[in-house]
């Protein structure tokens, strides 16, 4: 369900960036986009989802 939900606000967004694009107001898009992929690198982070185990102090 969350994956969905992801799908779904990055379709909105591509959507209205096309659309402020338009309207000369392209920077507005990517400085949202910027918030939700700080926001997801955070839980990310935070949940500790890691793609490599620590091993005495460094990635392996």
């Amino acid at each position: 369900m969350k994956t969905i939900f992801r799908y779904i606000l990055l379709t909105i967004i591509i959507f209205a960036a096309v659309l402020l694009y338009q309207l000369q107001l392209g920077a507005i898009p990517f400085f949202l986009l910027s918030f939700y992929l700080f926001y997801e690198a955070f839980r990310m982070i935070r949940n500790g989802d890691k793609e490599e185990e620590w091993e005495g102090g460094r990635p392996s």
